[in-house]
């Protein structure tokens, strides 16, 4: 016991300010302004310039980020929001309720024109006391303070511009409430600095963004390997693997909000096949998901047989299992359902002789072209004979899922940390929107929907979202397949890494404070 006493203790080192670490970006990131995010690198490093009202913690409440607090009408149509006082721009200039209304005047602009401008239309924004911003809904919404992580911009810097001016204007002159400011942009790398007004201080005094052609996603794994950067994210299984095996990297594994599934068309060229929610459901029974996670991911990824991704609040494991992989039974139901096998085809047909035979749309890009082709393999053992039809993704897009113009169509969705799935599930949903609801026997599921908007109560909220999931297990409109993980490779050099169990890409750089490189007593 004495001698134990003894040994020295190992300790972990303390943080200290300085030094300098750099991040391996896969692409050229456009206007740095979180109103016009148009791409993932944008939104990366608009990440640690920018902060919104709100954020998301770690056990997936939204929170205050430059809001204190917030208060909601018995209506659930109010939101009240109290802002900080204790935020400064980077340029020094104090924080306001005038910045705040300022960013939602832009985006209500008739000349903002973004996707998600219709959205912000649709508020009433106005100043309640001296620091409390007021926003008025058409209809409840309970995942409405999650929309408020939008960045806000500074009035005094963009005052009497038009939206365009805004979005031309140089991105060397950013200015946000964030831990770091640009310092330097040039062909290579987007250098920031410490923010000197930042509240929390981040430990580093630079973070360098360094930019590598989106055509060559190996140069950024590449630097990481050879000390050039330190981090690097959205790695796929191959990246990953050459990463795994050097000894100076650390990889972390988080679950996303993805949701990716195979959608079938009971309607149009899908009828004489989908109409039947027995063929679908025997369609779903057919295909392994952990299968088609093992080969195309190698195991990153989550099985995910619901719409709800399987790291989100509201997943419900119960739904999940009601119709499991078993080809027996899916095999037992197609016969049933007057689709057979006869004098040892191997596909199967109707009693009009119409042999079971679908085209699946899919992007041409990894992993969804790969993960088409398994599960055209997989339905292929119970007699579905699927052809593979692989397009570019704003051709799935405009020529087939938002004219429903497929018979089946695998999709991924960034469904974001709020289970509110109205838009792709409702069967009214807005115009012009990507959609996946069946005209028929969609009442309850729409009802659960509604239910699960307007509520502001968690315990209600996943009452309404079990039911939905249950309820759109039995209707079958897809085969839910998988939510990805998100893996990102970090040097050993840099410590104090460290992320939320389930994320979006950008959330990685949500802890960048405690990112340090220096060590002190």
């Amino acid at each position: 016991m004495l001698l134990a006493a003894c040994q020295p203790i190992a300790t972990v080192p303390k943080a200290a300010k300085g030094g300098t670490a750099v991040e391996a970006l896969v692409g050229t990131p456009g206007a740095l302004n979180p109103l016009f995010e148009r791409d993932d690198t944008t939104r990366d490093v608009d990440a640690v310039i920018y902060q919104g009202l709100t954020t998301v913690d770690a056990n997936q409440r939204v929170v205050g980020l430059l809001a204190r607090d917030w208060s909601v009408s018995p209506d659930h149509m109010t939101y009240t929001f109290d802002l900080r006082t204790d935020v400064k721009w980077s340029d020094g200039e104090p924080f306001s309720v005038a910045d705040v209304l300022f960013t939602f005047q832009v985006l209500q602009d008739q000349e903002y024109d973004q996707p998600d401008a219709g959205f912000w239309r649709q508020l009433g924004v106005k100043q309640g006391g001296a620091n409390q911003v007021v926003f008025t809904l058409r209809s409840p919404s309970a995942a409405f303070p999650l929309a408020l992580r939008i960045g806000i911009i500074a009035k005094h810097v963009f005052d009497g511009l038009a939206p365009q001016q805004i979005e031309s204007y140089p991105n060397i002159k950013a200015v946000g409430t964030g831990p770091f400011k640009i310092a330097s942009i040039d062909s290579r790398a987007i250098t920031l600095d410490r923010n000197p007004f930042a509240n929390p201080q981040p430990w580093l005094d630079h973070l360098v963004m360094r930019t590598y052609p989106a055509n060559d996603p190996q140069a950024a794994i590449l630097a990481v390997r050879s000390g050039l950067a330190d981090l690097v994210g959205g790695l796929e299984p191959e990246e990953l693997s050459t990463l795994q095996n050097a000894s100076q990297t650390t990889i972390i594994d988080a679950q996303t909000y993805t949701s990716a599934f195979v959608t079938m068309n009971p309607d149009g060229a899908g009828k004489p096949y989908f109409s039947n929610v027995k063929v679908r459901q025997a369609i779903v029974q057919a295909i392994d998901r952990s299968a088609v996670i093992n080969e195309v991911l190698s195991g990153r990824g989550d099985v995910d047989p619901t719409p709800i991704p399987a790291g989100d609040w509201a997943f419900t494991p119960s739904a999940a299992k009601k119709y499991p992989y078993d080809p027996e039974a899916a095999n037992a139901a197609l016969d049933q359902a007057g689709w057979t096998l006869t004098n040892g085809a191997s596909v199967r047909s109707n009693k009009l002789a119409v042999p079971f035979q679908v085209d699946l749309v899919v992007t041409n890009t990894f992993p969804n072209q790969q993960i088409a082709q398994v599960i055209a393999r997989q339905l292929s053992q119970v007699g579905v004979k699927v052809n593979v039809q692989a397009v570019s993704p704003p051709d799935l897009v405009s020529n087939h899922l938002l004219t429903h113009n497929y018979q089946m169509a695998l999709v991924v969705f960034d469904v974001g940390p709020d289970p509110d799935l109205y838009s792709l599930w409702h069967s009214a949903p807005d115009p012009g929107t990507l959609n996946f609801s069946y005209g028929k026997g969609w009442g309850l599921i729409d009802k659960d929907l509604e239910d699960g908007r307007a509520e502001v109560e968690q315990p209600a909220r996943l009452a309404a979202y079990a039911d939905f999931q249950s309820l759109i297990a039995d209707m079958a409109p897809a085969i839910f397949l998988y939510s990805a993980h998100y893996d990102y490779a970090v040097s050993q050099r840099v410590r104090g890494v460290h992320m939320n169990h389930v994320i979006e890409p950008e959330d990685r750089f949500q802890y960048v404070t405690d990112w340090y490189v220096n060590t002190g007593q």
